[in-house]
């Protein structure tokens, strides 16, 4: 448990990169990684694995205890050819923003146990959620954010029981804590402009809002794996959705012109206040394959579908009553994520693994914003395990996305852009992944 403790606390501390498809992040195994997570649902060779399969909690003899981190390394890039205020009026600022997609270390913790023949348990820790974006507070699209970090950790209590030899089933519990933080220029001259306040300049008089907020929440896991004839190994399971209510202080910071204050005075607008989100986690269904050739190979297979389509919107609302609901835009819609890979056994000490996935977008053209500027992904992964002694498991597996090319196309005359103005553009990003892990068993 004072492993888990000190997992859980650097995960919460660190915002994590959105490199997987939405915010999404796969990175909660180093093993399963160097396969590009092929087979993840349908293999359990050490307790990483608890992260995919609950049902991976029956897959040891005896005990063991992983303990990973994985570095998120991305490139990103983007070019701006409109950027302008409500008002019509250019914005101003830089409009080629690079970087901000923030590097990133992923660490993980999972823990198993067998109690009988047919009884065991498992727990995990990792970060199944997360983005981190951040941009100069200056740059042209300012008013459409400004930095976006979100992370939300998980913390999965599992128990697995053998029905029969070789076959499986588990469930557990999810308690998911997801904190935020979400800020954005306020373009405070063009609502001057707009409310006809003389010498009101858009885009020349910004303010500043800032949101941080989090939420504890809860959900389940179900999963099942079989060891069939022929070599054959297949694991099925289930991620629920959950629902949060992220609850925190937002604040403005306003001109130095004192416009903001005018109008925060006369109508009660851009004061602090409390503010509460409704944010749900979508639900995964996962299917794993193994087939096992000879004495040294194996290949790999996963399909995995997530419903994204809980992430219709992100609605920012104030306790302040005359305070307008932040809201940005999402229409997301379910994704699949499909995976190859292979293993080779080189000798007793050395196996070796590789593979390449396909990671789909939910987030249509239309909604495609710079908080989460999001688009279909590539992966390449090598990997190995060094059984350095006969308990003791090194690992080590390192990737890269590739990340095509997206059109950003946003309006004034969209849902929540009213006083955001015009954006649009393009936005592409890459990363590099690098792991390492060690694994004990008893």
């Amino acid at each position: 448990m004072r492993h888990s403790h000190i997992a859980f606390l650097l995960m919460v501390a660190a915002p994590m990169p959105a490199l997987a498809a939405g915010f999404g992040l796969h990175e909660e195994s180093t093993d399963s990684m160097g396969s590009a997570y092929a087979g993840a649902a349908a293999t359990g060779t050490d307790a990483s694995y608890l992260s995919y399969n609950p049902a991976a909690a029956g897959v040891t003899d005896g005990g063991d205890i992983s303990i990973g981190v994985i570095s998120i390394m991305p490139s990103t890039t983007a070019d701006y050819t409109t950027a302008l205020t409500s008002a019509g009026t250019p914005t101003g600022g830089g409009s080629h923003p690079h970087g901000f997609v923030r590097n990133a270390l992923v660490p993980d913790i999972a823990i198993r146990q067998r109690l009988n023949d047919r009884w065991s348990v498992g727990l995990s820790v990792s970060v199944p959620w997360g983005v981190n974006t951040d941009y100069p507070t200056t740059w042209a699209g300012r008013y459409y954010g400004s930095q976006t970090k979100l992370t939300a950790t998980n913390i999965t209590p599992v128990i697995a029981y053998d029905i029969a030899p070789g076959i499986i089933l588990a469930g557990g519990f999810q308690a998911q804590y997801a904190k935020g933080a979400f800020s954005s220029a306020a373009d405070i001259g063009t609502l001057g402009a707009v409310s006809q306040i003389p010498g009101s300049i858009p885009g020349g008089m910004d303010g500043y809002s800032a949101v941080n907020a989090h939420s504890w929440a809860y959900g389940y896991v179900l999963g099942a794996r079989a060891v069939l004839p022929d070599d054959w190994t297949v694991g099925l399971s289930y991620r629920s959705t959950i629902h949060h209510t992220l609850k925190g202080p937002w604040t403005f910071s306003l001109d130095d012109a004192g416009l903001g204050a005018a109008i925060r005075a006369a109508t009660g607008l851009l004061d602090n206040t409390t503010s509460r989100t409704k944010l749900a986690t979508p639900d995964i269904i996962s299917l794993g394959l193994r087939k096992t050739f000879g004495t040294r190979w194996t290949a790999l297979a996963e399909l995995e579908r997530t419903d994204w389509s809980t992430f219709d919107a992100l609605n920012i609302v104030a306790a302040n009553p005359v305070q307008p609901v932040e809201v940005t835009n999402t229409q997301w819609k379910q994704a699949w994520m499909a995976s190859l890979g292979a293993e080779y056994a080189a000798d007793d000490q050395w196996v070796l693994r590789t593979g390449l996935s396909y990671d789909g977008t939910p987030v249509p053209d239309s909604t495609v914003s710079t908080r989460i500027p999001d688009a279909t992904r590539y992966w390449i992964a090598a990997g190995a395990t060094y059984h350095a002694t006969q308990a003791l498991d090194l690992k080590v597996s390192i990737s890269h996305l590739f990340d095509g090319t997206r059109p950003v196309s946003q309006t004034a005359q969209m849902p929540g852009n009213a006083l955001r103005g015009e954006l649009v553009g393009t936005t592409a990003s890459s990363a590099n992944f690098a792991g390492f892990q060690v694994a004990y068993r008893w």
